[in-house]
């Protein structure tokens, strides 16, 4: 499954259609998933591995190419491991951005003795980091199990921020043949009794010990996609994690950022309501987001109470979920927490509204603890909520009613 270079989102909870092009606001400059990126990036060291045969057809490392570039500009360090026949395609490729002299390991080599790979290795990688921020290093090997846990090895060894191995195959497959989008550490017994290639359940092994071993993620994903990969909120292939994504917690100001970014994006893509800058300012302050691992934020989701202070209601309002992280639970885990808060507010209720089938769907079946929500009309919420909305609009609206008293 290839992924477009921009995520999509997934429509749950929203509310209004989009805005014909002659009424859409002006749109301010775009803090971009690529922006996010390279700013989690910056300063840290993400380490490549070329699975043979990847990387022996020049026209597969044209991603990877990009993708360094990117990367070298933001002073992030890179080490790209490869096999001895892809290493003259990739020096070719990578031309006079590569400024150091490339390693050549041999896997083999003191692979029975601690520490491993050796502090010569190790020593001989920082060099060529010092010297500009990539370097390249061949593992005398065209064994594809056998760079895999080279690369792991070193990866750990070293510590580095991310794994990024690269393999024709791409991510890891589900039953239904889509793209496993993610993977935690408890999963993993789950995915190796599915794979029977032993390639793949190298590479899995592979990543969980370099997540053992302190790797913050692993990503695996085709070398021709591995820009979207590290660049989109889609993705295009496997992230492995430590930890389940469940770390929903309130939004930080540090955040903000990204997440009118996330709105902006929804609005664009007619997902969301379109507001105003300083509308979208005032939903920040009571926004949760659904963090994955130390990453980026998989979803948001606001509670609006100040208009409806009077009434001692809530609105559920901005939930917006990227698609990459569809089936994980984030749209139910980001309502629960929202209920939480308005619980704590000592509201009467909470209220939502969409036009989208899918998204009534959501509430209609949602369950928390004994509360649920229930259909209702336009009556049976605050008030202030339709100052200023189109009567048009408000017929084709699914809305959903969430009491604490009963």
């Amino acid at each position: 499954m290839v992924a477009p270079p921009f995520f999509h989102s997934d429509p749950q909870l929203n509310e209004a259609e989009a805005t014909p092009p002659s009424l859409a606001r002006p749109r301010a400059p775009q803090f971009t998933e690529k922006t996010f990126y390279l700013e989690e990036f910056y300063g840290k060291s993400i380490l490549f591995a070329l699975i043979p045969p990847s990387g022996e057809r020049l026209s597969e490392l044209d991603s990877l190419v990009l993708t360094l570039r990117e990367l070298r500009r933001n002073q992030t360090r890179c080490i790209v491991i490869c096999s001895v026949v892809a290493l003259p395609r990739l020096v070719k490729r990578l031309g006079r951005i590569l400024r150091h002299e490339p390693a050549l390991f041999n896997p083999a080599k003191g692979l029975r003795t601690r520490p491993y790979p050796p502090d010569s290795a190790v020593a001989e990688i920082w060099r060529g980091l010092r010297e500009g921020s990539i370097v390249v290093a061949a593992a005398e090997t065209d064994d594809p199990i056998d760079l895999v846990v080279f690369a792991q090895e070193l990866a750990s060894r070293l510590r580095v921020f991310k794994l990024v191995m690269l393999d024709r195959a791409g991510g890891l497959a589900d039953a239904d043949a889509e793209i496993d989008s993610f993977v935690d550490l408890r999963h993993i017994r789950r995915v190796l009794t599915r794979e029977r290639a032993p390639l793949r359940r190298a590479t899995i092994r592979a990543a969980r010990r370099a997540l053992d071993d302190g790797v913050a993620s692993v990503n695996l994903t085709a070398p021709r996609q591995v820009y979207e990969e590290l660049f989109s909120f889609v993705g295009t292939g496997t992230l492995f994690t430590e930890q389940r994504y469940a770390n929903v917690q309130q939004i930080s100001i540090d955040d903000f950022e990204e997440v009118e970014a996330l709105i902006r994006r929804g609005q664009e893509e007619g997902f969301l309501l379109p507001r105003s800058e300083p509308e979208i300012a005032g939903l920040l302050p009571s926004c949760f987001g659904y963090r994955v691992g130390d990453e980026h934020l998989a979803g948001v989701c606001a509670l609006l109470t100040e208009p409806y202070r009077r009434e001692r209601a809530g609105e559920i309002t901005g939930l917006y979920t990227l698609t990459r992280f569809l089936g994980e639970g984030v749209a139910s885990e980001l309502v629960k927490e929202v209920i939480a808060e308005a619980q704590a507010r000592r509201l009467s209720y909470v209220f939502a509204c969409t036009s989208e089938e899918r998204a009534a769907r959501f509430f209609a079946r949602l369950k928390i603890g004994r509360l649920r929500f229930r259909r209702v009309g336009p009556k049976a919420v605050a008030p202030p909520k339709w100052r200023g909305y189109e009567k048009s609009r408000i017929g084709r609206l699914s809305i959903f009613r969430c009491d604490f008293s009963r």
